[in-house]
């Protein structure tokens, strides 16, 4: 019994030993430390084995077999020990390239990696509508606004994808890019998923928090797809799963300059390693990946991106979609950005032959050039178009029929251009009625305040309101002054009423 004891007792203090002596070095120490180690497992399990052969080691003290096997289980399990921190101690300065990471970090980062816990310590944890939040106090208040679009972008998914998600996700919130950094392992990062704990990364103050989260939720619901199918997680091609998630997350081929946009070959962004390690400063692989995946769905319908996960691996994922464009992956990813320009070049050929047509009066070619557009853009080109044929309402001098467009357009449209055309409205009743410009302005304020992510200049607020009360001249001057009329078809006629109404003062 003593001699259990005591080998339980020194299980104990060679573990620690090792793990304290591990974790606290580089890599290459750690290593080094480990071999040793392992060196004199590998010594005492030699010993313990002749021991249980002769009954008896002498110069070791084990006086029988039992006490022998004792020995042997002693330096299996340090040997566990040890190569389990020596694999901890690997992992955490892999994924974060930090030689330095305290040993107390070193076991979180890859408990949170394996294991459902936070990667950061002391965080605050609760479950809301089956989404668990790792969180702080600072940023408590952020959970509502994310619970929201996750509630809203599962109804959504599951739906297209026909998956059911049932609870399991979390979100774990970080205050700064460092943190995100140190858990991901890389520079550079607005937020990631993490496979193997089903959790999403990301500062929920983040400027773009919604775009963030919508993509790293696509990670998630593809997971679930994967698993519902019983098909590999990483069978398909890490372009296309990243390139989905931008066009869930409701990326736009607008926002990208197509002439300057690099492209290489898709078969280099295969995997996950190969896909971010790809990134320079002149190519994005991201950038790559969403415009393939745009051009394909506008060929080829959204009905391609299920048909294409169901692919069992990336062979007859690439058998597939080659089948379905007619051609080599390698043909295609050569021109399918020149085709992506032509298509944005003839769009922009349309509003510029609309707005000529503006110029002109034309308004019936104009609103007929608008319904083109508007039949072939996406929703970026069609919120834009509708805006053209509010400008020629305004030329007409129809403020009205102006004003009415445009908050038919709010009721329909989406949160994305609410603001923005709260403010053209706002702008339109300067023309109309003063107080409902007021109205419509503080209504674009309080869904900036809602949604904190579209811009808003809450400075303009008093500026309406001094026009609504005994100083509206002074107010006016300062809405002139700073510029705080963007619309030039409401600022012309805006300078023509305020000419009329104050003589001599404009």
């Amino acid at each position: 019994m003593k001699s259990i004891i005591k080998q339980l007792f020194l299980m104990t203090i060679y573990s620690y030993l090792a793990y304290f002596l591990i974790l606290n070095q580089g890599l290459i120490g750690g290593l080094m430390i480990a071999g040793m180690f392992l060196v004199v497992c590998l010594v005492i399990f030699s010993a313990s084995i002749i021991g249980t052969v002769k009954g008896s080691l002498n110069f070791m003290k084990i006086s029988n077999i039992k006490e022998a096997v004792g020995l042997m289980i002693f330096s299996i399990v340090l040997t566990i020990v040890v190569a389990s921190v020596t694999i901890i101690n690997s992992f955490a300065i892999y994924t974060t390239g930090d030689e330095n990471l305290a040993l107390t970090n070193k076991t979180r980062l890859f408990a949170s990696t394996v294991f459902q816990v936070s990667s950061q310590p002391e965080l605050l944890k609760i479950e809301k509508n089956g989404v668990t939040y790792y969180f702080s106090e600072k940023n408590e208040d952020e959970i509502a606004k994310i619970d929201e679009v996750l509630q809203n972008e599962r109804k959504s998914f599951n739906q297209f994808l026909g998956t059911q998600d049932e609870g399991g996700l979390t979100v774990e919130f970080h205050e700064d890019y460092e943190s995100l950094e140190s858990g991901y392992g890389a520079e550079e990062v607005a937020g990631y998923y993490n496979l193997g704990t089903k959790s999403i990364h990301l500062v929920p103050t983040d400027e773009s928090w919604e775009l963030i989260l919508v993509h790293e939720y696509s990670h998630y619901q593809s997971h679930l797809f994967s698993n519902q199918h019983s098909l590999s997680i990483t069978r398909i091609p890490s372009w296309f799963e990243e390139g989905i998630a931008d066009y869930f997350a409701d990326e736009s081929s607008g926002w990208y300059d197509l002439e300057s946009t690099e492209i290489i070959d898709f078969h280099e962004l295969d995997s996950q390693h190969d896909f971010d390690s790809a990134s320079t400063d002149t190519y994005d692989p991201y950038a790559q990946s969403f415009l393939a995946v745009e051009t394909l769905v506008e060929e080829y319908g959204e009905g391609i991106i299920p048909d294409l996960l169901m692919s069992r691996s990336a062979t007859a994922f690439y058998k597939k979609l080659e089948a379905m464009i007619g051609m080599d992956i390698e043909e295609y990813d050569e021109i399918f950005l020149d085709q992506k320009i032509t298509e944005q070049k003839k769009m922009d050929d349309w509003f510029e032959q609309a707005y000529e047509q503006l110029d002109k009066k034309d308004y019936a070619a104009m609103e007929k050039t608008v319904d083109t557009i508007k039949g072939a853009g996406d929703e970026y080109d069609r919120d834009a178009a509708e805006w053209i044929l509010v400008d020629g309402l305004l030329d007409q001098k129809k403020f009205g029929e102006a004003a009415d467009l445009l908050n038919q357009k709010i009721a329909e449209d989406t949160e994305e251009f609410l603001i923005d055309d709260l403010m053209l409205l706002a702008e339109i009743y300067l023309l109309i009625d003063p107080q409902l410009s007021l109205e419509k302005a503080m209504e674009a304020e309080r869904a900036y305040q809602e949604s904190g992510y579209y811009y808003f200049d809450e400075e303009i607020i008093p500026v309406y309101k001094k026009i609504n009360s005994s100083e509206s001249l002074a107010g006016y001057r300062q809405l002139l002054r700073e510029e705080w009329v963007y619309n030039s078809y409401v600022l012309d006629n805006l300078r023509e009423k305020l000419s009329k109404d104050y003589p001599g003062e404009f």
